[in-house]
């Protein structure tokens, strides 16, 4: 009885700990992504500098200079970010400049790989959820700061960008943003019933997890942030229902659209909150004495989360257009303009016309949100919990320039990296590629060669190979930690060990996952 009621009283510690928080300001939310950003660079020119590096060795560097300074900077340095993030871009700076003394003793370089998957965006959507993991365990420890905890009514912090993040990122390379060829419609209702049958049929498998994580939850008396979702909602079936509902628009509506949709779906939704009471609702203390009552934060804010999504979706069709430009229909020859670029006395080329290009149109699109964030702001407020207009534009205002620095860093990386160099004129190439899509795949395969030169992050690309699958092993695991350990207690060092342990074990699963090419699909 004793034992159960200190339970009991230990989960209404954790429940309270995370709950009621008021959250921070925009502007430090960026200030602490910043270091995870200035980390891609940092890695990227230091494998850079290494050019031939056994792979385990390069995942272990990966770890060491993007994992750990993420979990360091979510929790004991949160407040030296500045300090950080300036630390990590002189390194990165010296890094650039012993390439360019290093190149003079380098032949040809490996061409550059062009197919249909950027890595900045693939560096985007791994980054959205390593972020993410690191974050639902560091919560339960002291050592993370309550202003990076979700919002209680209103407002920003960093853990309420986790969930509209995902889903932006989902929306990037979502069949819809890539099929760019417009295609012969059908009858409305035979293409509206077709699309709700699979959409229905590929949701059914997050109903499963998210409903099964609600009983389980139940059944072993673990904490729960009621005003995160509601009572039994979460995120799996708040992604479930956001797959099905924008499945059937995109479906019935053409994907071209996909902006003027989600834009009216974000401005409708704002429109109803305001006007029916529905926002009051959601956001008092009435019983929840019904399904829907009780989950009033999960079902209102799917709308939003729709309308999130086909922004993105419009976000990715611009991605993907702009480098379908630079392709034949009958060859993957590049088409862009070269350049000649000198740096430290030496002379690079490159050809990243429509990358720069790319790079101007999303610094534009994050200005353009980031106005209407401030508008919204000022009327509407932010609220996580409603998924409100306000809270859209602020994730694809987060977003968008996440994407722009990513891409940034790709283009200079491409440059300074894996771009040939031409120490004479008469010596000049014109720049060439490597293997395709195939040749990728089979050179992470187990009988490829225990070294690389290729310069893309392999956590990266392991996290995105199976990213559903991650989030639900961190999810189990976050589980698993607060079941055996009284987290509310654990000092600073033991919180710190738990969660690089805890990434490690994430990080090390997915990756065997990756090079045995075993993709786990929900």
């Amino acid at each position: 009885m004793s034992h159960t009621w200190n339970e009991n009283i230990y989960r209404q510690e954790q429940e309270a700990f995370v709950s009621n928080h008021g959250g921070t300001t925009a502007r430090e939310v960026v200030y602490t992504i910043m270091p995870s950003i200035c980390s891609i660079l940092l890695t990227t020119t230091s494998l850079g500098l290494l050019r031939k590096v056994n792979r385990n060795v390069k995942v272990l560097i990966e770890f060491i200079l993007i994992i750990v300074p993420a979990i360091l900077c979510y929790t004991v340095l949160s407040d030296r970010i500045v300090s950080i993030c300036s630390g990590m871009m002189l390194i990165s700076i010296i890094n650039i400049v012993l390439l360019g003394i290093k190149s003079t003793t380098l032949s040809n370089h490996n061409p550059k790989s062009v197919y249909n998957k950027r890595p900045f965006i693939t560096n985007f959507r791994a980054l959205t959820n390593i972020i993410t993991a690191i974050c639902i365990l560091a919560i339960d420890f002291r050592v993370f700061p309550r202003k990076f905890a979700k919002t209680e009514v209103f407002g920003y912090s960093l853990m309420d960008t986790g969930v509209g993040l995902f889903i932006l990122a989902n929306a990037l390379v979502a069949p819809e943003a890539k099929d760019l060829i417009p295609r012969p419609r059908v009858g409305f209702f035979h293409t509206i019933s077709r699309n709700i049958k699979q959409s229905a049929k590929s949701c059914i498998p997050l109903l499963i997890i998210g409903f099964g994580r609600s009983v389980a939850i139940e059944v072993m008396g673990y904490q729960k942030h009621i005003t995160e979702y509601g009572i039994h909602w979460n995120f799996f079936i708040t992604l479930a229902f956001v797959k099905l509902f924008t499945s059937s628009i995109t479906g019935t509506i053409s994907s071209r659209y996909s902006l003027l949709s989600g834009v009216w779906i974000l401005t409708m939704h704002e429109y109803i909150l305001n006007t029916s009471g529905l926002k009051e609702w959601v956001l008092s203390n009435k019983p929840r004495n019904d399904f829907v009552s009780a989950n009033r934060e999960g079902v209102v804010s799917v709308p939003g989360y729709v309308g999130l999504y086909l922004v993105g979706v419009a976000i990715g069709r611009l991605i993907h257009s702009t480098y379908q430009n630079a392709y034949t229909q009958k060859s993957l020859q590049y088409k862009s303009k070269n350049f000649r670029i000198k740096i430290f006395g030496r002379e690079f080329e490159g050809s990243y016309n429509e990358s720069m290009v790319l790079c101007v149109k999303l610094s534009i699109i994050s200005a353009q949100t980031c106005a209407v964030t401030l508008f919204c702001d000022s009327y509407f407020k932010i609220s996580r919990r409603l998924a409100n207009a306000g809270y859209c534009m602020w994730i694809l205002t987060l977003g968008v320039m996440t994407l722009t620095l990513l891409l940034l860093i790709e283009i200079i990386a491409d440059i300074l990296i894996d771009s040939p160099i031409t120490p004479e004129p008469n010596d000049r190439k014109p720049r060439m590629h490597k293997a395709d899509l195939k040749n990728k795949k089979e050179c992470i395969s187990d009988e490829c060669e225990k070294t690389t030169t290729n310069s893309t992050i392999e956590i990266f690309e392991a996290v995105n190979y199976n990213g559903l699958c991650f989030f639900l092993l961190s999810n189990l695991m976050t589980g698993g930690v607060n079941m055996s350990v009284r987290t509310l207690y654990a000092d600073e060092l033991t919180a710190l060990q738990i969660l690089v342990a805890y990434m490690a074990v994430n990080i090390i699963s997915v990756l065997f996952l990756y090079r045995k090419q075993v993709q786990i699909k929900l």
